[in-house]
């Protein structure tokens, strides 16, 4: 398995390294939480709001825009084009399952991405001097177990949308609302803290915060040790069901796939 996925990323890899243009504009389209970032800085000029100084917008949104980068899928949009178009059945045809080969893509533009925004967050360190995080051996053991599970829950979520394309034709518009629903109580619009006690309560529950926020939220120490062990239980319970309601709908995909001669 590691050989075949060696060479899957190789491939994709090469592939990503063709169309350099186009992966140096999809990263200058995740500029959303810079925006967010410039609005809610204007707004704390007159001091802390909820707690957040102009320093801590300042660190909550540079690392959540890495993070964006890190977890970006878009395996809806090749899987639907695969299902639609009979690619799929190529791909049935290797000797590991398709999602593999939609993972080393995805894992391949991962790479590339990290590598280029290790001198961008340098220069974002000398441009904002006082961003600070709460950096210790723990922290960043946790931070990047919480990044990759947010990475999976992203990617399986969305295959699971993808799937779909197998039954309906607006698998797409149905991932498109999850999305909107992902940037509001995923800490993208705004932390958390900043929003009513009641939706708090509701957004700890859902997945939307442990596939964005999550991480970042360690990294700014403003989580007790309990909070932090429920985040844990919250993001494997979540994986978990993802996973399973994953192998379900392909299973069943699959066999509504080959009933129409696909």
């Amino acid at each position: 398995m590691l050989n075949k996925y060696l060479a899957l990323l190789r491939r994709a890899i090469g592939l990503m390294l063709e169309y350099r243009a186009g992966f140096l504009i999809w990263m200058l389209t995740n500029v959303m939480p810079l925006i967010m970032l410039a609005v809610w800085y204007s707004l704390s000029e007159g001091g802390p709001i909820v707690g957040y100084t102009q320093n801590d917008f300042v660190s909550y949104y540079l690392l959540l825009t890495f993070v964006r980068q890190l977890i970006v899928v878009w395996v809806i949009h090749e899987l639907d084009y695969d299902i639609r178009h009979g690619n799929l059945s190529i791909k049935l045809l290797y000797p590991i399952n398709p999602i593999h080969d939609y993972i080393a893509v995805n894992l391949s533009d991962k790479l590339l991405k990290f590598a280029m925004m290790i001198p961008l967050g340098l220069m974002a360190w000398l441009i904002f001097p006082t961003i600070h995080y709460d950096v210790t051996p723990l922290t960043l053991l946790l931070f990047v177990a919480m990044l990759a599970a947010a990475w999976l829950m992203r990617f399986v979520a969305q295959y699971c949308f993808g799937v779909l394309s197998f039954w309906i034709s607006q698998a797409r518009t149905l991932d498109e609302i999850w999305y909107a629903v992902w940037m509001l109580l995923g800490g993208l619009v705004a932390p958390l803290d900043l929003f009513p006690a009641s939706v708090q309560a509701v957004a700890k529950f859902l997945p939307f915060r442990y596939m964005l926020s999550f991480p970042v939220e360690i990294m700014l120490g403003r989580l007790s040790v309990e909070e932090i062990h429920f985040g844990i239980a919250l993001t494997a319970f979540w994986v978990g069901a993802m996973l399973m309601v994953f192998r379900w709908l392909w299973r069943r995909g699959l066999k509504q796939f080959s009933a129409f001669g696909a």
